[in-house]
């Protein structure tokens, strides 16, 4: 299956779980905006740190798919809340265009302090890689 996991985070914390999707899928790993431009893929994994608003880069990356760059996207979202709210108007942009957003959107919780961000421990990985695995399975047979 061709896949791409894709994402972008100020503090890098969504890296962590996108190379291990990479790895395990045997996909490229690039952040976005990503160096070459996604074709043919069967779903595109995009991580976020977000709390509420889709990052203007990962907004208009997402607005520019189309079924012959991408038929699936799945997002996992980080923040401290666990909240996976704020995916309505990209959905709607991508769906109006062909192009499928899985409905079941994985929340990371990372807890962080005052002067660090937090990372994604290894429990958030395996979840993720979990979460991944059904998204296959279930949502893309």
């Amino acid at each position: 299956m061709k896949a791409k996991s894709l994402h972008f985070a100020k503090s890098g914390s969504a890296q962590v779980i996108a190379a291990e999707l990479g790895r395990i899928h045997q996909c490229v790993c690039d952040q976005i905006p990503p160096a070459y431009p996604c074709e043919g893929d069967k779903v595109i994994f995009i991580g976020v740190e977000m709390n509420g608003k889709l990052p203007g880069p990962v907004d208009h990356f997402c607005r520019d798919l189309t079924p012959a760059r991408a038929q699936n996207v799945a997002f996992y979202i980080l923040n401290g809340s666990g909240n996976t709210s704020g995916l309505d108007d990209i959905k709607k942009a991508m769906e109006a265009k062909g192009v499928h957003m899985v409905a079941d959107v994985h929340a990371v919780q990372v807890k962080g302090s005052l002067f660090k961000k937090g990372m994604p421990t290894d429990a958030d990985v395996k979840s993720a890689v979990e979460w991944a695995q059904k998204v296959i399975d279930k949502d893309l047979k």
